[in-house]
């Protein structure tokens, strides 16, 4: 990633930690110039993983078509399936648009303003970014402490009951599976499954979190520059009948913020452009994952089960606010600019110069924003419309399983 190193470390800290959770699902950036093998060996054990998984997951839920399942496995092993499909989705969009996602974070980083900031603009760019890096710290660990709950409490729960309390329980793994073996008939088996289970969950997960970050890092490092932006504008002050130097360098300034204006809309709409299918399909399927994992936590008897699937809606719920907000926070800001164009002193300024405002006023009247399918724009009224739909599958999924679940 030598194209970052040139960039301030506060812009490019929590890009780091995104390109490197892609990384380690072998979905790398700024590796132009890596030998084939350095850049893809772990995808020659990782893709056979996840597919071997993916494929042992479906064939499983696939039963539940002939009844052969309990509603308490169904509500847990269904979101799995969605989890890994909805991944595979999000792969296939991000990865053949590694360039254009590489480019942005370029030319983002070239406007990123570290130089003759006000006070204001100190406050309000360390505050945007401390925001950023605790939302950064809340989702990495949320997300890894639902998933090791889950991973590791059968692994555990198992010890506990075969070692401790000297039952003869039966062996459990993370997820049910269709093999063409037993994978419970020794120790041995087990725990090569158990690892194999994990990692390629693991794998998924990764690549998951690592693409949420991704659009969440970029939308707010623009909701910035807009928050900075508009600070430059209300510190231009035009005056009628000033020197001609003046007026010149008001002229500068005006035409600086125009064009820093019309890149960060270019950057936005880039953005959008490249993202607006994967939000698209996070929105879809984050509202079925949840109905289940919700159905999981009514469903389930066991209490290490009840907190597996009520963690896991909670872990889904989080990124999903967290986009929405910066999502919410980009529309702001860019919007913002508008009203701190009016908040100048323009009419101090001649026509020309009232003119450029009236042009500004007019062109922020349609905030820049992140969307899904270049349709709907996605604001924390998105979130609630999320919790709201989720809410009604899992009214109609119990209802659907009613004399089950009694």
């Amino acid at each position: 990633m030598g194209e970052m190193e040139d960039f301030p470390y506060e812009f490019t800290k929590p890009l780091l930690l995104c390109f490197n959770l892609l990384k380690r699902c072998n979905i790398g950036f700024f590796d132009d110039n890596v030998p084939f093998l350095q850049k893809y060996w772990r995808s020659f054990f990782i893709v056979p993983c996840v597919l071997i998984h993916y494929i042992s997951t479906t064939i499983y839920v696939s039963r539940v078509f002939t009844s052969q399942i309990k509603i308490s496995e169904l509500a847990y092993m269904v979101p799995i399936f969605l989890i890994l499909t909805q991944g595979f989705l999000k792969a296939a969009v991000i990865i053949p648009k590694r360039d254009k996602v590489a480019s942005l974070v370029i030319n983002l980083g070239k406007l990123w303003k570290t130089d003759n900031l006000s006070d204001i603009q100190l406050k309000k760019k360390n505050q945007l970014l401390k925001r950023l890096n605790c939302f950064h710290a809340v989702f990495y660990w949320g997300s890894l402490i639902a998933t090791s709950q889950n991973m590791l409490a059968p692994l555990l729960l198992t010890l506990l009951k075969r070692f401790v309390l000297q039952q003869d329980t039966k062996l459990l793994l993370p997820f049910e599976y269709v093999y063409p073996f037993d994978p419970l008939k020794n120790w041995f088996r087990y725990i090569a499954v158990y690892i194999f289970q994990s990692f390629a969950m693991l794998s998924v997960i990764f690549h998951y979190i690592g693409t949420e970050f991704v659009i969440i890092t970029i939308c707010a490092h623009l909701s910035t520059e807009f928050a900075l932006l508009r600070e430059d504008l209300r510190q231009i002050i035009p005056r009628k009948n000033q020197p001609d130097t003046l007026m010149a360098n008001d002229d500068d300034a005006i035409r600086n913020f125009i064009q820093n204006h019309q890149k960060l809309i270019e950057l936005t709409a880039s953005l959008n452009h490249i993202f607006n299918l994967m939000v698209f399909i996070d929105m879809l399927f984050v509202t079925v994952i949840m109905c289940f994992f919700g159905l999981g936590v009514t469903v389930a008897y066991a209490a290490v089960d009840i907190a597996n699937n009520f963690i896991a809606v909670l872990a889904l719920l989080l990124p999903i606010y967290i986009l929405c907000y910066n999502a919410e926070i980009l529309k702001v800001e860019s919007s913002g600019i508008a009203d701190s164009a009016y908040e100048t002193l323009w009419y101090n300024g001649d026509t020309h110069y009232q003119k450029t405002i009236q042009f500004i006023i007019a062109r922020s009247q349609r905030p820049c924003c992140l969307t899904s399918l270049n349709y709907v724009s996605i604001t924390l009224n998105t979130f609630t419309k999320v919790v709201s739909t989720t809410w009604s599958y899992f009214s109609l999924a119990r209802s659907l399983y009613s004399d089950k679940i009694e």
